[in-house]
């Protein structure tokens, strides 16, 4: 979907924000690259430094961007936030966290609401984790980082104990997180199941044998890596010290357990 009008303008000055912080020179070629005509931007503050530049600079890059078609601002914002995004480790993690805060994240040369990303993540997940999971990504976007991490590990822990009560296998409470996950998945032999799709798409039986390890693997390895970041981290009240792109991970990988463990429903 494009961008709205209020999103183009919200977005701007969040990209215009982190713009700012650069050299003049690289605030020229950043909005180069994103389709302002440069040639308008008086060459007299390419030549001087410090503030001063930018109150002269920042104005008529306003003007210019103003001035474009509105099919062409949002591909120039697009490009702003690649080009800010890909100077640094830094810049990187300002400029997802001031579009964020905005509810977007830029992800695969595109601003994609975070909104959307839940919606349609839902369609694959049970109902359950997918409120929890949504919650996660609201308290990672309002800078509750461990708090999203609990929300993250939540979220796993509602399907296990679903599983763990449909299959009657006891009291989950009285296993690890890491235990609960893989026994889970051995119960509804979700990997099987999987292994029999694949078969039946055509797939070579050796590719099949190899994906299905590797998806065991990733599997044991995401529950063990939320296992430990639900201890490390992961706090109700945000107490804890935790990082934002820790945080994120922690959503993806538990969305993707959840998607995993609720394949055995269709």
């Amino acid at each position: 979907m494009p961008l709205s009008l209020q999103d183009r303008v919200r977005l701007y000055g969040a990209l215009r924000s982190e713009l700012n912080k650069l050299s003049v020179q690289d605030i020229r070629n950043t909005v180069a690259a994103a389709g302002f005509d440069v040639s308008k931007i008086p060459a007299k503050a390419e030549a001087r430094s410090g503030l001063g530049s930018r109150a002269e600079v920042m104005p008529v890059i306003d003007q210019l961007y103003g001035q474009m078609h509105e099919d062409q601002k949002e591909a120039a914002l697009c490009i702003l936030a690649e080009r800010l995004i890909g100077r640094n480790d830094e810049f990187d993690s300002s400029v997802q966290n001031i579009l964020s805060r905005h509810g977007f994240q830029y992800l695969h040369g595109t601003l994609v609401p975070v909104a959307a990303l839940d919606a349609r993540e839902s369609k694959f997940i049970p109902p359950s984790a997918a409120t929890e999971l949504a919650r996660a990504m609201s308290r990672l976007l309002e800078g509750d980082y461990s708090g999203a991490i609990t929300s993250a590990c939540g979220a796993v822990d509602l399907v296990t104990q679903d599983i763990y009560k449909t299959h009657d296998l006891g009291d989950p409470g009285k296993s690890s997180f890491q235990t609960k996950v893989n026994t889970a998945l051995q119960r509804q032999k979700i990997f099987e199941t999987m292994a029999q799709e694949f078969e039946q798409i055509g797939m070579k039986q050796n590719d099949v044998n190899d994906l299905i390890c590797e998806m065991r693997k990733s599997s044991n390895h995401a529950a063990h890596a939320l296992q430990i970041l639900r201890r490390a981290m992961g706090d109700t009240h945000g107490s804890k010290p935790a990082l934002r792109q820790t945080a994120y991970d922690a959503i993806k990988w538990s969305s993707a357990l959840c998607g995993i463990l609720e394949r055995a429903k269709e």
